[in-house]
């Protein structure tokens, strides 16, 4: 059965692209680092890397899941692994600083890295995903969860800042933005925004590409993005996420499935 699981708040000031910073398990510990504290829970960053319109970098998505996963490494005193920055990406193709994976390839990647986590005894295993088009994550976590001795549990943070089908933050928005601004304002080019909102929902994705629906590669208000409001977003996702982790945990040793 899986251990005890010790949670601690942490402050977390905010670092450079992938640069983590001390006083936290990451990939930039040493394997002895590892071996001496033990930790428990892992928590895997999956970002992509593709257009965001004019104004942002390519690597936003891993950028603000890498900050989530640090603040939830650091709350659950967890390891936190490299992000993956490659995703599911088909529907930015048409630009040529996409690169993306195919949906065998990622499932692939989940499995093994899952795998390599349950051989070492780690006991939870907290999947920040990025970019909002990897739907197969929740299949890959169910699968997971059902086969392995491994806790898998999904923050998918589109869901948490784009809502509904209907809504008008998609891509490269308003919310990205002002994450973006609030993190690296020096990768953001403000004057250079457009704001694009089509008049279909996110899921005509399924059938053209986003430049074919936005002609800026943009589905949102960025114009409208403020630091301000970057930073209280990102200090509601990362709550919640935390505040889901716990309830998950808590629940499944009130069920006896988690010790």
């Amino acid at each position: 059965m899986r251990g005890g699981i010790l949670t601690k708040q942490h402050n977390i000031g905010i670092q450079g692209v992938f640069n983590v910073g001390v006083n936290m398990l990451s990939y930039e510990s040493t394997a002895k680092d590892i071996e001496s504290i033990g930790p428990k829970i892992c928590v895997l960053p999956i970002g992509s890397l593709e257009q965001h319109g004019d104004h942002l970098p390519i690597s936003t998505d891993t950028i603000i899941a890498l900050e989530v996963a640090k603040r939830i490494a650091k709350h659950f005193n967890a390891f936190l692994l490299p992000p993956i920055p490659y995703s599911l990406s088909l529907e930015h193709r048409k630009s040529r600083a996409t690169i993306w994976l195919s949906p065998e390839t990622l499932i692939s990647l989940i499995k093994d890295i899952a795998h390599s986590l349950e051989y070492h005894k780690y006991e939870v295993l907290i999947v920040v995903n990025g970019h909002g088009a990897n739907f197969i994550l929740r299949n890959v976590v169910r699968e997971l969860n059902y086969t392995l001795n491994l806790l898998v549990i999904l923050i998918d943070l589109g869901a948490m800042y784009f809502g509904s089908r209907h809504s008008r933050e998609v891509h490269a928005g308003r919310s990205e933005t002002s994450i973006m601004l609030y993190l690296r304002p020096d990768l953001v080019r403000k004057e250079s925004a457009k704001d694009y909102i089509p008049h279909v929902t996110r899921d005509y994705l399924d059938y053209l590409s986003m430049l074919d629906i936005s002609p800026y590669g943009v589905w949102g208000e960025p114009t409208k993005a403020t630091k301000e409001y970057g930073e209280k977003l990102l200090n509601n996702i990362v709550k919640e996420a935390i505040d889901y982790v716990s309830e998950v945990i808590k629940f499944l040793k009130k069920c006896g499935h988690f010790k």
